[in-house]
């Protein structure tokens, strides 16, 4: 059964969340907000899109926030934000693979973030981006719906490393194909090609035996 969140209780949903570098506009706040409840409570939340945005515009008048450079409504940290954490080489959370939680902004800015951190060349950021966001898209796209582990790294060597790992869902593929559902050629091949060509390296794995999908990646970063 759905319940309200407090006062105090969305701030600090918004805060955590804003901790972890991730950007957007209101909606996918009230996306993420949702999302995290569910993995806390296995329950849907009460929230009024009023409330939330009332706190992001607070924030951005506090200086923390920004709008974002390509479109107004979406809020990002700032470059003083007090939201800002220590630097760190690793980054490791879960999500839930569904596309009403808007899992692929989620994950594109919370990675973001990470590589601007960590000092990475903005063309490189933009690749790295595009790639991760099509690993993902089909993570939620083929997965059941449920954890989505993601972890990504920066080694010594300035190799960048990203591992997603998910449950598939049950689907006769011919028959998808049949329906119009997938293109063979567009849908099913155009994230692989993309992720071969911006990673220097890729690998995909199905674990029969444990109905998962093991996603790993890696690209040698020039500018670091």
């Amino acid at each position: 059964m759905a319940f309200p969140l407090s006062a105090k209780d969305l701030e600090n949903e918004i805060s955590s969340l804003l901790q972890t570098g991730v950007g957007g506009n209101v909606q996918d706040f009230l996306k993420w907000i949702r999302m995290e409840i569910q993995k806390k409570f296995k329950d849907e939340v009460i929230l009024s899109e009023k409330d939330v945005a009332e706190i992001l515009e607070k924030h951005k008048a506090e200086g923390n926030l920004v709008s974002g450079r390509f479109d107004a409504r979406e809020y990002f940290l700032s470059d003083d934000s007090k939201f800002y954490k220590k630097v760190t080489s690793q980054d490791k959370f879960y999500i839930l693979g569904r596309l009403d939680f808007s899992p692929m902004q989620y994950v594109k800015t919370r990675l973001e973030y990470f590589l601007r951190r960590n000092g990475v060349d903005e063309e490189e950021i933009i690749d790295i981006g595009i790639a991760t966001v099509e690993a993902v898209e089909n993570a939620a796209k083929y997965g059941d719906g449920s954890s989505v582990e993601v972890e990504y790294s920066i080694d010594r060597s300035k190799t960048f490393h990203i591992s997603l790992l998910n449950n598939i869902k049950e689907f006769d593929l011919e028959e998808d194909i049949k329906r119009g559902k997938f293109s063979s050629t567009a849908t099913l091949m155009r994230g692989m090609m993309v992720m071969q060509k911006l990673f220097n390296q890729v690998d995909l794995e199905i674990l029969d035996d444990k109905k998962q999908a093991s996603f790993k990646a890696k690209r040698i970063l020039q500018s670091q």
